[in-house]
């Protein structure tokens, strides 16, 4: 077997003398990750489109239902059909049992429903129905039949029609009755017969085109939704190579090339009767390490609900944490500094009465602290000068 690996790493073996081999990238891990990074060239080379980091791009990939419709053209068209073929080739790599094929043609029938209902996500019809157009629209929701539109007038009637594509021509009565009939309806559904001729081929076409995209969108959902626990593998994995240096990087080849070898040896139990907490390597800490840090002593706060903690270091963190304040703000005690290191409720209830106490001496009085000068320049506070000038005595 070493002799094999040997000619398949040197290039000796070739893929037909392997029909059952299966290839990744470099970036794929032996499929363990996902590699978007053609994909996403062809992202960032289209019109309009707002620039976004790849990591960024890993969680918003398939959020295509967030681009408006007014871009969805023919580039962006094979940057779907580019996105469904790599999802699609990888998943069939990754999971060559599972049946997608029969999978994508179950949902056909349940996008041709909500395609019809125009409440595909990123479709919707309500800017494409007849009721919904701008310039010389004509709001049909507050007309009843035809002979009300007819009273509008020829001119008004053959604007309204210019304005959904509509044939303007014949009579007064002719022009009513076919406006009236798009009330409520899609374009799409109306009888091609009512359209200009430029207008219903360019309507059937464009109609067309945006359903064989809107089709290729609700597979990459589909797809994206099964890839799911490799899209998260992948964005944590790139995060993780772009917080370390080429000298790491080359490094953890090294260790990822030597850790199918220790995998058997890391399932076993680890020795462990001191219950020792577990450093960055998954094996207890040195018992000496243990003791300097102090963490065989535990304190305990009653402001926490009498949570225990390790070490002091981890004890004097705590008063600045969620769990500490959250105590202290349903005793309806402020967590200043001047509670440091008060863990009974008693304690911290009485020390708050006590600096409530002090400050209200503290407090500024008016009567007592506002100073007034009489005509003769004697300086005394607002109620003695208040009592003598209604005595009379300034």
């Amino acid at each position: 077997m070493e002799m094999e690996f040997l000619k398949l790493k040197d290039g000796e073996a070739r893929a037909d003398d392997n029909p059952n081999l299966v290839e990744f990238t470099d970036e794929e891990g032996y499929g363990k990750y996902l590699d978007l990074h053609e994909v996403y060239d062809m992202f960032l080379n289209l019109k309009g489109i707002e620039r976004i980091d790849y990591l960024t791009y890993l969680d918003n990939f398939d959020r295509l239902f967030d681009i408006p419709k007014e871009k969805k053209n023919t580039d962006y068209k094979r940057y779907i059909q580019a996105m469904f073929d790599y999802l699609y080739g990888y998943f069939q790599r990754v999971e060559p049992l599972y049946d997608v094929d029969k999978e994508l043609s179950s949902l056909e029938d349940e996008f041709e429903l909500q395609w019809i209902q125009g409440k595909f996500p990123g479709w919707q019809k309500d800017a494409s129905s007849a009721l919904a157009h701008s310039g010389a629209h004509l709001d049909l929701s507050a007309f009843s039949s035809p002979e009300e539109l007819a009273s509008l007038g020829l001119d008004r009637l053959k604007r309204a029609l210019q304005a959904l594509g509509l044939k303007c021509g014949g009579t007064l009565e002719e022009r009513a009755q076919r406006l009236f009939s798009t009330k409520g309806v899609p374009l799409e559904k109306l009888d091609p017969s009512l359209f200009a001729k430029s207008r219903a081929g360019k309507g059937r076409e464009s109609a067309e085109k945006q359903k064989e995209i809107a089709g290729i969108e609700a597979q990459v959902y589909h797809l994206s939704e099964l890839l799911g626990e490799q899209r998260q593998a992948t964005r944590e994995n790139v995060e993780r190579k772009q917080a370390r240096t080429s000298d790491e990087l080359e490094e953890e080849d090294e260790h990822e090339e030597g850790e199918e070898a220790e995998s058997d040896d890391e399932e076993t139990v680890l020795y462990n009767p001191k219950n020792l907490p577990l450093g960055w390597d998954g094996k207890p800490i040195p018992y000496w390490l243990y003791k300097l840090h102090g963490l065989n002593i535990s304190y305990s706060c009653e402001i926490c609900g009498n949570y225990t903690y390790r070490g002091p270091k981890a004890f004097q963190r705590h008063f600045a944490e969620w769990r500490h304040a959250h105590g202290m703000r349903c005793l309806g005690i402020p967590n200043t500094a001047h509670f440091a290191n008060v863990t009974l409720i008693e304690d911290a209830v009485a020390l708050w009465q006590k600096l409530k106490s002090s400050k209200s001496k503290e407090r500024w009085l008016a009567e007592q602290d506002e100073e007034c000068e009489d005509s003769k320049g004697n300086v005394v506070n607002k109620k003695t000068f208040e009592d003598l000038s209604r005595q009379g005595l300034l």
